[in-house]
């Protein structure tokens, strides 16, 4: 009698760290299914740190609603469809609440699925285009709610604390140490990520002056690193024109597999709410994460190891940003160098 072959699709329309911590929800489908072939859906490019694991069979990628023209994403979005429905999948969960994946749900008409409870959608549009729905977050965090459709879908879940993990391609690993080697840097070193693809997650650039130049001081050697976009890599030559030490400048050199292999091997991690921190997180090592406007609860790090300094609600309202609104009102500037310095302190102790 042959063993049965569960497939599963998972969709979550969000970006790189958001695809990163459905590995919990991967190890769990494999526990329970260890045969299961597992599909994602993501957004086009964000899958990438995927892309090494064994456990995924395939990963498709949909189109960003504002990167093409109406006609194209039209479509795209038709191909993409009728791909799902011929995929016979047993199985699809829906992670996120863009009104495309009811369509999505609906393609997949033969298939046990379930997507997100969510305000905005409790309309029978949306109810009826799964079979069933999960809990919305509400405080909790956001790997314990991707698990949470699996319940839904009948599945006994593991109690234990699930695991965040990411496997580093060996090609990427030899990468990383040739970027160590060129750039001298050996001995201790920490790494320092000062920058979110939103700017209202970000801190100051006199913060991160202050820290590259204590732990400069101390004879630590600084990594600071980015992505390629010139409005991050300016961000950090703004860093460099406030500090009075010199750090090694990353901004801009490195894939996200190089980005994990250089903070795996770090003393201690600085960052911000975005992906370098969940890698911090998927590589073991410890740190401090500087969280807002978001909701730390839902998305901090999945790490015992990693400090989270955010809101407790009687910071004073901020004289540059008080007078803002949405998010941007939430600003970090109530976080000085020296608390971020006795968190970190505390945390590799």
């Amino acid at each position: 009698m042959g063993v049965e072959i569960n497939r599963f699709l998972i969709t979550v329309l969000r970006f790189h760290g958001d695809v990163l911590l459905t590995s919990p929800l991967i190890n769990e489908i494999k526990r329970i299914n260890p045969e299961s072939a597992i599909d994602l859906l993501v957004y086009k490019g964000t899958g990438v740190l995927m892309e090494g694991d064994e456990r995924i069979n395939n990963i498709l990628e949909a189109e960003l609603s504002s990167s093409l023209s109406l006609t194209k994403r039209l479509i795209h979005e038709i191909q993409l469809l009728r791909k799902l429905r011929k995929a016979k999948y047993d199985y699809g969960l829906f992670l996120t609440t863009q009104w495309r994946i009811a369509l999505m749900g609906r393609s997949l008409a033969r298939s046990k699925t379930a997507g997100v409870d969510d305000l905005k959608r409790r309309k029978p549009f949306w109810i009826k285009s799964f079979s069933t729905i999960f809990p919305h977050v509400g405080n909790g965090h956001i790997i314990e709610r991707n698990l949470s459709a699996l319940k839904a879908l009948g599945f006994q879940v593991n109690q234990e604390t699930p695991r965040l993990s990411l496997k580093i391609p060996q090609e990427e690993i030899d990468s990383a140490k040739k970027i160590k080697n060129e750039n001298l840097i050996d001995g201790d070193y920490c790494l320092l990520h000062p920058v979110s693809r939103r700017t209202s997650k970000q801190w100051t650039k006199e913060g991160f002056a202050k820290i590259v130049d204590y732990y400069s001081n101390l004879g630590i050697s600084v990594l600071i690193t980015s992505g390629p976009e010139d409005i991050e890599t300016n961000y950090i030559d703004d860093i460099a024109n406030l500090t009075k030490s010199n750090f090694i400048n990353l901004g801009g050199k490195t894939n996200l597999f190089e980005l994990a292999a250089l903070i795996k091997d770090a003393k201690f991690f600085i960052g911000l709410d975005s992906v370098a921190s969940h890698l911090a997180a998927a590589v073991g090592t410890s740190g401090v994460t500087l969280f807002g406007p978001s909701n730390p609860n839902n998305w901090k790090p999945w790490s015992d190891d990693i400090a989270v300094i955010c809101r407790d609600g009687t910071e004073d309202t901020c004289q540059k940003h008080g007078h803002l609104q949405g998010k941007y009102k939430n600003c970090l500037c109530y976080i000085s160098a020296e608390r971020v310095i006795n968190e970190v302190a505390k945390i590799i102790r």
